[in-house]
């Protein structure tokens, strides 16, 4: 049985995110998926390869790429009681209301991508600590606002630098999580496993 995923128009990690949840929901051997953009093919093709599928061709027409692929038979494995843990969420470290260097616009599309992305994953992440710039994507008019209310949903604990929302004078604009301090902050830092900073 083949599933056609037309994945074109999405922003990235969109079209990687639709294809991980076509294949989760199975019940086909065969995949094409429609992307409009080079990075998009790129990204679902490895994604597949890295996943154990097997691409047996890519298209190319006018601008839109087809990528078929033979998808593997899933295993029924059952997961030991220490994998499960190995694999629990991280901690991340958010200082700032754009990722990387370079474009501020381009560094906050790309955060809006990253808190996205979070709410995809399989587990999230225990808890998320916004210093400095970052609480900015805290406030009611973030552009990442609904996904850390779904992070919240699903369990992740949210910390605000209070000090950094009384500098930029936004206390009163707080939407979500919680009002911390930098002990709380150094402690999660210091002692929590696996602490990410972006």
């Amino acid at each position: 049985m083949k599933k056609v995923i037309d994945a074109r128009g999405l922003d990235c990690p969109k079209p990687v995110l639709r294809t991980k949840k076509a294949l989760e929901q199975g019940g086909f051997d065969k995949l094409e998926i429609l992307v409009d953009n080079k990075a998009a093919r790129d990204n679902v093709s490895s994604f597949l390869e890295k996943s154990g599928h097997k691409i047996d061709q890519v298209k190319e027409t006018i601008g839109d790429f087809t990528i078929y692929a033979t998808i593997k038979k899933a295993e029924n494995k059952v997961p030991e009681q220490n994998e499960a843990a190995s694999t629990a969420g991280k901690t991340v470290f958010i200082s700032s209301d754009s990722l990387g260097i370079g474009s501020d616009d381009l560094g906050r599309k790309l955060m809006k991508a990253f808190t996205y992305t979070l709410t995809e994953l399989d587990t999230p992440p225990n808890r998320l600590l916004f210093m400095n710039s970052g609480v900015y994507l805290c406030l009611n008019d973030s552009d990442s606002l609904h996904n850390l209310k779904i992070l919240a949903e699903r369990g992740t604990d949210i910390l605000v630098c209070g000090t950094c929302l009384n500098f930029f004078k936004v206390t009163d604009k707080l939407a979500i999580g919680k009002v911390s301090n930098m002990y709380d902050i150094a402690d999660h830092l210091l002692n929590d496993p696996g602490v990410i900073k972006i």
